[in-house]
């Protein structure tokens, strides 16, 4: 005992244990005892388990026959960091532009509350978190590319800040803000907020070198949306020479007759990720590190 008394990282960790449990079940976001109670040692009732996370659409199941060798991260203590990508009203509001097409994955996957869940635990645990989201303005929208999503941001003015000259990147009060319930966690001037980005990807951003400065080799990536931002950011982020997890009911895709973007995106991370996760893995990977 008083080993452990004169070790200040035995000390920190003790404490990051203390703060998870004082939080579990507490607030909008309450953990209850779902993340304690996995069956990690049986395969068999694991995936029947995680099938019931969401309302799982057949599609989405993992197949018994997969094909690629799978891989696995090895979380390293002052390592791993949490980042969030575009935990905005126009991308997971009912108040915003996006909802019409992002709304029913979004429901199905549990998506604002997995989201939050991971906020909380990350500030449990004092897991650096990092926040990327995307504002455009007029400049913008003038030389933003003539493609069919680039269309769909333009007309419907998707993440457009309100602000007008050196203040053009401004978000408070327009569709570009912050969901309200996640400003709490954003806004304790703790968490990175990287440089407003103008892509899907981080084309101009500087979430890497702030990583970096942070110490981070291992991102934990959630957010908005699934097979645009999530997974350009997942693809840049490998190229920077990051382990990158997703986090695959933390995030969410558009559902058009052009196709399930939620199904796109799950299809390349099981090709292109170190490891996919639900909520509830992530939650107790996290925990035991």
């Amino acid at each position: 005992m008083k080993q452990q008394q004169n070790n200040p990282q035995a000390n920190i960790n003790q404490e990051r244990r203390r703060s998870f449990t004082k939080l579990m079940g507490i607030g909008a976001f309450g953990l209850g005892t779902m993340a304690m109670n996995l069956h990690a040692n049986d395969e068999k009732m694991d995936s029947k388990m995680k099938q019931n996370y969401i309302n799982i659409n057949p599609e989405y199941v993992d197949s018994e026959k997969m094909m690629l060798p799978k891989t696995s991260m090895k979380f390293q203590k002052d390592s791993v960091g949490l980042v969030v990508v575009n935990p905005q009203i126009d991308f997971l509001s009912p108040k915003g532009v996006g909802w019409n097409i992002y709304g029913a994955s979004i429901k199905e996957n549990n998506t604002i509350d997995n989201i939050g869940m991971l906020f909380r635990v990350a500030k449990a645990l004092m897991l650096p978190t990092f926040i990327s989201y995307v504002v455009w303005n007029k400049l913008d929208f003038q030389s933003m590319p003539k493609t069919p999503m680039k269309n769909f941001i333009r007309g419907t003015r998707l993440a457009y800040g309100l602000g007008e000259g050196l203040n053009a990147n401004n978000i408070e009060n327009s569709g570009a803000d912050f969901v309200a319930d996640y400003k709490p966690f954003i806004l304790d001037n703790k968490t990175v907020l990287t440089t407003p980005r103008k892509d899907f990807g981080l084309n101009g951003s500087d979430l890497s070198s702030k990583l970096r400065t942070h110490g981070i080799k291992q991102v934990v990536l959630c957010g908005m949306d699934a097979n645009t931002h999530l997974d350009s950011h997942l693809r840049d982020l490998l190229a920077e020479g990051f382990q990158v997890c997703i986090v695959r009911d933390a995030t969410a895709g558009a559902k058009l007759p052009e196709g399930d973007g939620y199904l796109a995106a799950l299809i390349n991370f099981r090709f292109l990720a170190h490891e996919l996760f639900f909520t509830a893995d992530i939650v107790q990977r996290l925990q035991n590190m």
